[in-house]
């Protein structure tokens, strides 16, 4: 891999996106189908693959009172504005929510669970008083992988597809070493969309600990008034794990603001930003440095993320996420890249048994835990302290450390997988009426 292909690859993994990716890709979807047919829609038919339910089951859709897919894909279906991508959302008024609501309520949006797909994968059928609408989007969130018409083929975007999979693969083979090396080579110029992500995800962060915003649990509240007292106190640990539950319990909770994603995850896209910029300002490093270390932060997040799997049963803000971020900070701080990949191995030795289940107003609990786990084992593996090779899984580098976490994360937590995704069908039926 070249510079110019890991900067196209940013560009592809670094996006906006507006509320929780998953219910966002099964709108996209939806949103798709119907905008090639006219006519009153008489039934929306969903399904996808089981971590597409799990984390879109309970999350906050921006602009819209109820939560769930059933009311992400009526969404799309209604809104018919694909070309908005991971921001349709944003299209959302009153009459649209009301109609949303009412075809939920009349049974006509059904949400099935396909568990033999095992990667993502989100397949919307529309029928209206017109025609019929397929879509299938697979591997990625905006991957738009077929569309059909009536039941004739209207385009199948394979290539995307294969061009997607050959820079992930030569991403994957990259030694750590040779990535920090590319993202060296690259000026400012060419890394300055990275500075989008800090405007984003930054406001953010200010519209969760404003004082009229009430979306969430009180999370981000109660951790910031411990910020003042000897409990946290005003420290660097104390404001990032404030700042990050502050953007993912607003996220969660679907607050109108777009987030940066990585690695197709809002969450994701919080936890490798919000940190690193904080600990940027710490350090007090200079703007190009910092763009650098996002760089970093993302590619090894989308790296991770090739042997830990897009959606997973470990937390991937916890293992691919905070583990990139804490990496870039041992960067920042001037840090060898053999110090870099000693934190890595340290964030896997730590935070591997995080098990994921589902998006959720939770997830800012995680993130902010991940996060304070990032600085800790930053710290550590800059003064050259790492969790030995004869320890668990770990290894004697962090890219032989990288692939056990993906045998556990895909082999070792097939059933337990299984078991959270059936424990959260027994607590909702809304989807399945």
């Amino acid at each position: 891999m070249n510079k110019i292909e890991l900067l196209e690859l940013l560009h592809q993994e670094v996006v906006p996106a507006l509320g929780c990716t998953e219910p966002v890709a099964v709108a996209l979807s939806a949103a798709t189908a119907t905008e090639i047919i006219d006519g009153a829609i008489e039934k929306i038919e969903v399904t996808v693959n089981p971590s597409i339910y799990k984390n879109g089951m309970a999350v906050g859709i921006p602009g819209f009172e109820y939560v769930g897919l059933s009311y992400a894909a009526a969404l799309g279906a209604l809104l018919s504005n694909p070309k908005d991508k991971l921001q349709l959302f944003n299209k959302i008024t009153d009459k649209i929510s009301k109609k949303a609501i009412e075809l939920v309520e009349k049974k006509l949006v059904t949400i099935n669970i396909d568990r033999s797909k095992e990667t993502l994968y989100i397949e919307a059928f529309i029928k209206t008083t017109k025609g019929t609408g397929r879509c299938i989007i697979k591997n990625s969130h905006d991957n738009i992988f077929l569309i059909e018409k009536n039941g004739v083929l209207l385009s199948e975007q394979k290539e995307l597809t294969i061009l997607e999979n050959q820079l992930h693969k030569k991403l994957s083979d990259l030694k750590i070493e040779k990535i920090v090396n590319l993202i060296d080579s690259c000026t400012e110029d060419e890394l300055l969309f990275m500075y989008d992500g800090v405007i984003m995800n930054s406001a953010l962060v200010e519209f969760g600990l404003s004082e009229h915003n009430k979306d969430g649990i009180g999370i981000a509240h109660s951790l910031e008034k411990l910020t003042k007292n000897s409990v946290l106190g005003d420290t660097l640990f104390g404001r990032i794990m404030v700042k990050v539950a502050s953007a993912s319990e607003s996220r969660m909770s679907g607050c109108p603001y777009s987030a940066m994603s990585s690695a197709g995850s809002g969450n994701h896209g919080l936890t490798t930003i919000i940190p690193v910029v904080e600990f940027a300002k710490y350090v007090d490093s200079e703007k190009l440095k910092l763009l650098k270390a996002l760089a970093i932060a993302h590619t090894l997040n989308v790296y991770i993320k090739q042997f830990s799997g897009k959606l997973s049963a470990t937390c991937g803000c916890g293992v691919a996420a905070a583990t990139s971020a804490s990496s870039a900070m041992v960067y920042l701080m001037g840090g060898s890249t053999e110090q870099m990949g000693k934190t890595i191995i340290n964030m896997i030795a730590n935070l591997t048994g995080m098990i994921c289940d589902g998006g959720k107003i939770g997830c800012a609990l995680k993130l902010a835990t991940a996060s304070n786990a990032a600085v800790m084992s930053a710290y550590l593996a800059y003064s050259d302290v790492v969790i030995p090779s004869s320890n668990g899984i770990c290894a004697s580098t962090p890219e032989d450390t990288i692939k056990n976490l993906g045998r556990v994360s895909k082999l070792g937590m097939q059933i337990t997988d299984k078991v959270i995704l059936d424990i959260m069908l027994e607590k909702a039926t809304s989807d399945f009426l």
